[in-house]
């Protein structure tokens, strides 16, 4: 936010006029000023601005053009209003927050970033925050009526879940889950508008939001709570600016009706949370999910897979052929087919020119417990030891040499 200067602090700006001609005139002119000056409301001296952080295309939260402008937008607005400032927008995609934040909040480029999670651990050496104006999460959407005690209560149902998030990691490490994955979540909503998924348990603002623009609220909509499902969303501001957070503290507390309008207007889901297992909480911020183009089918336990004949189970070959069944089930929406991604990051034939001999150590432990921080969920209570076994020594089978 600009400073704001006033007619008391010494460097208050002095009105500027046209250079005159003669001393007189100098005077005459410097005095009128002066006179206006002491006469102005204090929020009218010159145009001030609150500068804003936010992504240019992500309604409902917010949006650079078009006639809907995102939940955080209009709140921008409201607030600014309220502290007798203009808004001004510095556009910036957060796909990955925290860059986000250090190209515009921490660049200077903006004075508040809204709709950060509430956790210190989030650049808490960088960042204050208000106190939290809103509740977000993720949240399970289905026909009405749609009654919910538990997670449990859609268990053996066809579930659609977006890539990389957490309902997709929290549904494949648990048996009796159906889940039909999704590159986005407007794809899931789509699925489950064409019968294909039973329910969807997705990302509440994304899910609300098509619910009630796309579908007409067709759908009920009930928020998720649990480890990873539910953070609270405040401004950021950077440290130092503790008079702007006091600001917009006492503002937010102010616009609470108008926040709970917006929230209805975007389709925010603002039910009471559902425990998943009966204790429930709120915690740390969900990962925006992003993936490859893909649908899989999770299904409860592992059937072994027959092996083409010719190959018994037993010998290497089959055990080899009954892993590669097992990887292309589990692994290959991430990893491609066979384990053949053109992607060098995601290539398992690299894993031997990688770790060389703890190439079998490394990838038993990492199927085992997964990469929750990159989208990989543990696959042991799923997989079993023998089919861990089985992967591992397809993986072994595929590896380049040196």
């Amino acid at each position: 936010m600009r400073k704001r200067a006033t007619a008391n602090e010494p460097s208050a700006p002095v009105a500027r006029v046209a250079r005159p001609r003669g001393a007189g005139r100098i005077l005459l002119c410097s005095i009128l000023a002066l006179t206006v000056w002491a006469g102005r409301p204090e929020a009218a001296i010159f145009a001030e601005t609150l500068r804003v952080c936010a992504d240019p295309d992500n309604l409902p939260f917010s949006r650079a053009e078009g006639p809907e402008r995102g939940l955080y937008v209009e709140l921008a607005e409201l607030v600014a209003s309220r502290l007798g400032l203009r808004p001004e927008y510095a556009w910036f995609l957060s796909h990955y927050g925290r860059r986000a934040v250090r190209n515009t909040l921490l660049a200077d480029r903006c004075d508040a970033y809204f709709g950060l999670p509430d956790d210190a651990e989030f650049m808490g050496r960088s960042v204050l925050r208000t106190r939290p104006f809103l509740d977000v999460g993720y949240v399970v959407i289905g026909p009405r009526p749609l009654a919910l005690s538990s997670l449990e209560d859609i268990k053996g149902r066809r579930v659609a879940v977006q890539f990389g998030t957490t309902p997709q990691l929290l549904l494949a490490t648990r048996p009796g889950f159906r889940a039909v994955t999704f590159k986005l979540a407007e794809e899931a909503m789509e699925a489950l508008a064409r019968g294909e998924a039973e329910v969807a348990f997705l990302w509440g603002p994304t899910a609300g939001y098509f619910n009630k623009s796309r579908l007409g609220g067709a759908y009920a909509v009930v928020p998720i709570a649990g480890e990873g499902l539910q953070w609270h969303a405040a401004i950021g501001v950077r440290k130092g600016q503790d008079s702007l957070k006091a600001d917009l503290d006492r503002v937010l507390d102010q616009l609470k009706p108008a926040i709970d309008a917006l929230a209805d207007k975007y389709g925010f889901p603002l039910g009471r949370p559902v425990s998943i297992d009966g204790r429930g909480g709120m915690l740390r911020s969900p990962e925006r999910g992003v993936a490859e183009r893909q649908l899989v089918e999770l299904q409860e336990g592992v059937t072994p897979p027959t092996p083409p004949s010719g190959a018994s189970p037993s010998t290497p070959d089959g055990l080899i052929r009954l892993g590669r069944s097992l990887f292309n089930q589990h692994c290959s929406h991430c990893h491609a087919p066979n384990a053949l991604s053109p992607e060098p990051t995601r290539d398992l034939r690299r894993l031997a020119l990688r770790y060389g001999s703890r190439m079998r150590e490394t990838a038993y432990a990492t199927i085992t417990v997964g990469r929750i921080d990159k989208g990989m969920p543990a696959w042991k209570d799923l997989l079993g030891e023998e089919g861990i076994q089985n992967v591992i020594g397809f993986l072994e089978s595929v590896q380049r040499a040196p």
